[in-house]
């Protein structure tokens, strides 16, 4: 089922871009690696044994009735669902539809999903001229949840003629720019578990105000309920393309302006694509370090060590992934490209250094994918399992989605990927995605 949790809004969803493979292949490029072993046939026949019910906890026992008498009990149980098994559980009683919408709940229910790892990815390309959001899961019970989260957006928030401009996601909330027909920009904070959205009102009447350019948002349960709009701008008397971060809260419903200037620095940063990680939010530059912000102070880091690695970066295409991943603020970038040899650094917490996590080589993946040559593939995601013994790599590659996994070297095709018109380098009808386009995602009931 798609974000949202409303069969009917599922129902009449756009087909997404991604589709499952019928048939998908899964490539063993170690040696030792072994596809896993067949069920005995006393294992097959204990699959479909009809295991007894205990009848007891029927919904009509005793038993069930004491514990949906005891609120306390039942909001401990509810406060374990997903979010979207959550939404459809609201229609059990109105007791629960009471409890469940309650914002107090909503709010204790999404600090506490957020320990959960996610397996879901938001793809949305900027270069695209269709308003589409694309959904995969990676989860174990394998890649059925695909989905468009714009079917939603089409029919609550754009109207006819409208275009998403730019989106940026965090923990489950999506900050989208909104171009109306009458060229004029809008910006939305949009939960696609719910669908709820709200429009972000401009600052009002202040000529003052720096020129809106990029917008990032900072969510993170586990200290808040409440959100920010991190947004750069350029000053309006500047000459040399002088940058400032413009603040939004959700909590005082206001703007404000820093005096943290950052046009002036030597780096060229990629201010649409942040990351929130460690209480702050990194965006990557050119001369391979990121630019630091503290959201809770509202104001510049210094910026981080220099990341050592091989190959330089002239823009964001030469960069493979930046992100979050295993609670590690991670980088992808070329060793050799000509080796197809990446390395993934991760930053310390302390920020003292970048330290070598991993070190990748796709070159035998090219006998099963030719067109990898060149490159021609990119990398948009790292995924890392909670424990952070678990690392794969998403790839991009002609017309499909793999899943690479670092440690095992076992590659499994993920979905079929249709293509996305774009013009970058003349590229036209493209099925490839980047580190920019993508974002994990988690569902949230929390509010906007």
């Amino acid at each position: 089922m798609l974000p949202g949790g409303n069969d009917s809004i599922a129902m009449k969803a756009k087909l997404s871009r991604f589709q499952p493979i019928t048939n998908p292949r899964q490539i063993f490029l170690h040696p030792s690696a072994s596809s896993p072993t067949k069920p005995t046939q006393e294992q097959e026949e204990n699959l479909h044994l009809n295991i007894p019910v205990d009848d007891t906890f029927s919904p009509s026992s005793p038993s069930a009735v004491a514990v949906a008498s005891e609120e306390s009990l039942v909001t401990k149980i509810l406060l374990k669902l997903p979010p979207k098994p959550l939404l459809r559980s609201q229609c059990v009683s109105k007791q629960w539809l009471s409890l469940i919408s309650d914002p107090a709940f909503r709010r204790q229910h999404a600090r506490a999903i957020r320990t959960h790892p996610t397996s879901d990815l938001l793809f949305f390309s900027p270069d695209s001229e269709r308003n589409e959001i694309d959904l995969i899961s990676l989860s174990p019970e394998g890649v059925d949840s695909v989905g468009n989260v714009s079917s939603p957006i089409t029919d609550g928030i754009l109207k006819r003629g409208d275009e998403i401009h730019s989106l940026h996601s965090c923990n489950g909330l999506l900050c989208m720019q909104i171009k109306l027909k009458n060229n004029r920009l809008q910006l939305i904070v949009y939960n696609p578990t719910t669908c709820k959205h709200r429009v972000i009102p401009w600052f009002s009447g202040d000529y003052n105000m720096p020129i809106f350019r990029y917008a990032n948002i900072a969510f993170d349960p586990s200290k808040s309920d409440h959100y920010k709009l991190v947004c750069f701008g350029l000053d309006r008397d500047s000459d040399c393309n002088n940058y400032r971060f413009l603040i939004y809260s959700s909590e005082t419903g206001a703007w404000r302006v820093t005096e943290d200037a950052v046009g002036t620095l030597p780096v060229r940063y990629y201010y649409d694509r942040g990351v929130l990680w460690n209480g702050d939010f990194h965006w990557f530059g050119t001369n391979y370090c990121t630019l630091c912000f503290d959201v809770q102070k509202e104001r510049l880091k210094p910026s981080t060590p220099q990341i050592p690695a091989s190959f330089g970066v002239r823009n964001k295409y030469d960069i493979w992934y930046f992100g979050e991943a295993g609670g590690d603020l991670s980088v992808m970038c070329v060793n050799k490209l000509e080796a197809m040899l990446f390395d993934v650094f991760a930053l310390k917490r302390d920020y003292s250094q970048w330290i070598l996590k991993h070190r990748v080589d796709f070159a035998p993946l090219t006998r099963y994918y030719p067109k990898m040559k060149g490159p021609g593939f990119h990398t948009p995601c790292l995924v890392v399992d909670e424990e952070g013994k678990k690392a794969r790599i998403v790839i991009s590659v002609e017309d499909k989605f793999l899943s690479y996994d670092i440690a095992d070297m076992v590659v499994k095709e993920l979905v079929e990927v249709g293509p996305v018109y774009a013009e970058v380098a003349g590229w036209g009808d493209s099925t490839w995605y980047r580190w920019y386009e993508a974002f994990q995602h988690v569902d949230t009931l929390a509010s906007v």
